[in-house]
């Protein structure tokens, strides 16, 4: 038997970083969880975490400057990708279902309102059609009828 702890069987966890203007990625929305606050002095708080299994897109990491790094992160289509969430595209995802297609990108930044704080960036939320394979599998008898 092969060592299971061998470091290429490693699996990582696939968060979306928004590096760069221009980033995206599309697919289903397949989760929505809330997780304890990761941010230093906020570990009391719960976020949104989205799960989106994807279509396809691109992304940045970011360094430990928080610059860009290159080149682009392919998004594997099939793979399930997390979000995560804040004020902004949270106020945008209350209007997206589990099982829907959608995307969302990175389209601007804006300067921090407080200085030494980071620069706001403006991500955007596009929904589309319900993905109808994905909830018949996942989801049986959402969406069909009922006689009475």
């Amino acid at each position: 038997m092969k060592d299971i702890f061998d470091s290429k069987n490693e699996v990582k966890s696939l968060w979306v970083k928004w590096g760069r203007i221009g980033d995206n990625v599309h697919g289903t929305l397949v989760g929505v969880r809330e997780i304890r606050s990761m941010l230093p002095g906020k570990e009391d708080e719960m976020v949104k975490l989205y799960e989106l299994l994807a279509d396809g897109g691109e992304y940045h990491d970011l360094d430990k400057k928080k610059n860009p790094v290159e080149p682009a992160i392919k998004v594997q289509a099939g793979e399930v990708y997390f979000i995560g969430g804040k004020t902004g595209i949270d106020a945008q995802m209350c209007r997206v279902k589990v099982g829907q297609r959608m995307g969302m990108k990175f389209t601007e930044e804006k300067d921090a309102k407080t200085k030494g704080f980071n620069a706001l960036k403006i991500i955007k939320v596009f929904a589309g059609e319900m993905n109808e394979e994905w909830l018949a599998a996942n989801m049986p008898g959402v969406g069909e009828q009922i006689e009475i």
